[in-house]
């Protein structure tokens, strides 16, 4: 079986990487995935999903040989993707959210000694 271009098989499961916006991960909300049978499925993503964070799909990966309807999952990474540019405006946004919501200038050292 040839590699696939967003899929990587191991065994029956199946795992890809999904970007999502910081708004739909900050708030939550619904995409839809695409699956190895070429068809779209609606994911639920919580609010205050986490950069690295792995959803499962059951029953949406590999069929296993000779079991009728019995299939892997597929296993969904999901990365935030950060803008790289954005306006002034979309800058003091951000920076009054930031504030909004407690966000310290620095890493918190707490949180840092668990990497």
């Amino acid at each position: 079986v040839d590699a696939h271009e967003y899929f990587k098989r191991e065994g029956n499961d199946v795992y890809c990487v999904i970007p999502v916006s910081i708004a739909q991960a900050s708030l939550g909300g619904e995409i839809l995935v695409p699956t190895v049978e070429n068809k779209k499925v609606k994911v639920k993503i919580p609010a205050g999903t986490q950069n690295g964070k792995v959803l499962r799909l059951k029953n949406e990966g590999v069929p296993y040989l000779n079991t009728g309807s019995r299939r892997g999952d597929m296993y969904i990474e999901i990365v935030v993707d950060v803008p790289e540019k954005l306006s002034p405006k979309a800058k003091e946004l951000l920076k009054d959210l930031s504030r909004e919501i407690g966000e310290a200038e620095s890493p918190d050292p707490v949180k840092l000694k668990d990497l």
